[in-house]
């Protein structure tokens, strides 16, 4: 668990992280809830060959803690040797934030395992939401950690022991979820030819009927619930916030437009997307018109009612 303090020893970590490919990161700030937050730590967790220990404490001793707090020089120099580095992947949960302490759009090939957990599907995760801690412990069966320390004061030195070992963790969990997401999103790349469409099929009649009923419902409420805050002029309700606005949409008759156009002699040159039933009014002159086609193609799955599977 290497707690680095000495600026020369946080350099000399910096240099040794620019050696691998990915980097687990994560930040502890102090004055988090106030205007003028303070990156307090860079936790980092470099990547490695093989399996992950089932002892967590293996890890801890890979783990680098810089304590930056309060040094811009040691936050820069770890901006420019590493956050700007294209060839190191930099791995974070929640990046955004993290990324307003280290360079924002500085930043090069980061990933972010928030909206990597976001982007897979809710089948496939089960988990009860995307925080880290939640991740880890339902997605890689690792026990939860006591989360008292997050919010505890990381302006203070020196850190205390649980506070230091909370902060080491953090990467550590970080692998770990990164890793399993990574195995679930190869999951997702089947390839078409030989997927089980039996399957797939069954699934997707079983979401698509559940889908329709919470629709249902769905616009149900939602209907009531604006013409009630509307009606009690209730401009927000839990996390339900409700506005009006009124949106105006211009229309003119085509044949008066172009008689504009040639009168004021305006140039209004667009192209025009030709609906079935202009094409079939144009059929007997289209040659006359220069006419582009642009082809595409639409899959479509359509529920069969059980009543016609039987026939």
């Amino acid at each position: 668990m290497p707690y680095l303090t000495d600026p020369t020893d946080i350099k000399d970590a910096i240099a040794t992280c620019t050696q691998v490919e990915r980097l687990w990161v994560d930040t502890e700030v102090a004055d988090y809830r106030t205007k003028t937050p303070r990156l307090s730590l860079i936790q980092i967790l470099p990547d490695f060959t093989g399996d992950f220990p089932n002892d967590l404490d293996l890890l801890m001793n890979r783990v680098y803690l810089l304590d930056v707090l309060n040094r811009p020089q040691l936050t820069a120099e770890f901006i420019n040797t590493i956050m700007a580095d294209s060839a190191i992947e930099k791995v974070f949960h929640n990046a955004s934030y993290d990324l307003r302490f280290l360079g924002k759009s500085q930043a090069e090939n980061v990933t972010c395992t928030l909206l990597l957990a976001k982007s897979l599907p809710l089948f496939m995760l089960e988990t009860s939401n995307f925080q880290l801690k939640t991740l880890a412990c339902e997605l890689c069966d690792l026990p939860r950690p006591d989360s008292s320390e997050q919010q505890s004061d990381w302006g203070r030195r020196g850190l205390s022991e649980t506070q230091i070992r909370y902060a080491t963790l953090d990467p550590i969990y970080l692998a770990y979820v990164h890793r399993r997401l990574m195995e679930i999103e190869r999951m997702t790349q089947r390839d078409p030819a030989t997927d089980n469409v039996q399957v797939l099929a069954a699934e997707y009649t079983r979401l698509k009927q559940e889908a329709a009923l919470l629709e249902s419902e769905l616009s149900y409420v939602e209907k009531r619930l604006k013409s009630a805050m509307q009606a009690q002029r209730i401009k927000q309700m839990h996390r339900v916030k409700f506005s009006s606005y009124e949106r105006s949409t211009y229309k003119t008759p085509f044949s008066e437009l172009v008689k504009l156009v040639q009168e004021e002699q305006l140039d209004f040159d667009c192209v025009l997307t030709l609906t079935k039933d202009m094409r079939t009014q144009l059929d007997a002159v289209s040659d006359r018109l220069p006419m582009s086609v642009e082809t595409s193609e639409t899959l479509q799955l359509k529920i069969i009612p059980p009543e016609d599977e039987q026939l």
